[in-house]
């Protein structure tokens, strides 16, 4: 799996303009490394952060990754959005910035040491008893949060709760290619490698039927995208739409 997710890197590199002299050289040993247990993953934080790839790859995250996810989530907005669970706020910034103006967001406090959400959308920390019936939101905007949660049926009724008529849900999805052992690793890499965030990393991964499947269960599910590319992502994400009745 090392392997793997060391030609993964280093094509993610290639493909969005991470400059790195050897790159097929550093992916393999950053991959290897990670790997071998909690010592080696120290190794590879350092050499990610001495070849400066941790620098450039968060630019890309944190700017490329979030406009292009926020192109694609703008046109299926209705309403005022609630980002659930956004992050370092950084798509709620990009949203911002195509004019959405009718924002709010929540997310754990200490998960992420750094935000750049925007000043004038109303947040509120999250916990397991938030009423998110009290943002009055006509949209709530789940981007790669679900497999995060150790149970994402609980936050789903949390949302149904709220009576929010309208979810849109980004999630990497398991295929053929990216299987549940990799999205694990993944996971494991980004939020305790490449950067050290909070956020759980559990077996919730699921392939697209599996996700449409779940969210069946609360309302009319549509598949607006199987399956796109992303910014400093080495798989791909999918894009669904969760319509419930109103009442």
């Amino acid at each position: 799996m090392s392997q793997a997710f060391g030609r993964a890197l280093a094509e993610l590199w290639g493909r969005d303009g991470i400059v790195v002299e050897e790159p097929a050289a550093l992916a393999g040993a950053v991959a290897a490394s990670f790997a071998a247990g909690e010592e080696g993953a120290k190794t590879a934080a350092d050499l990610l952060v001495r070849s400066g790839v941790r620098a450039r790859w968060n630019d890309v995250l944190r700017q490329d990754r979030s406009r292009a996810l926020a192109a694609r989530i703008r046109p299926l907005i209705a309403g005022r959005l609630l980002d659930v669970l956004s992050g370092d706020g950084s798509i709620c910034r990009a949203l911002s910035d195509l004019g959405v103006g009718a924002l709010s967001a929540t997310e754990r406090s200490g998960d992420y040491t750094e935000s750049v959400l925007p000043a004038h959308v109303p947040f509120v920390a999250f916990s397991d008893d938030l009423d998110l019936a009290q943002f009055n939101a006509s949209t709530a905007l789940l981007s790669t949060v679900l497999h995060h949660e150790p149970d994402p049926v609980r936050l789903l009724e949390a949302l149904a709760q709220a009576g929010i008529p309208r979810w849109i849900v980004v999630e990497n999805c398991v295929t053929p290619q990216f299987s549940r052992r990799f999205h694990k690793l993944a996971d494991r890499f980004f939020n305790t490698c490449l950067n050290e965030c909070g956020i759980h990393c559990v077996d919730q991964h699921r392939t697209l039927d599996e996700w449409a499947n779940l969210l069946s269960r609360f309302g009319r599910v549509s598949v607006v995208d199987e399956s796109f590319t992303v910014p400093g992502i080495p798989f791909p994400y999918s894009l669904l739409v969760v319509g419930r009745e109103a009442g």
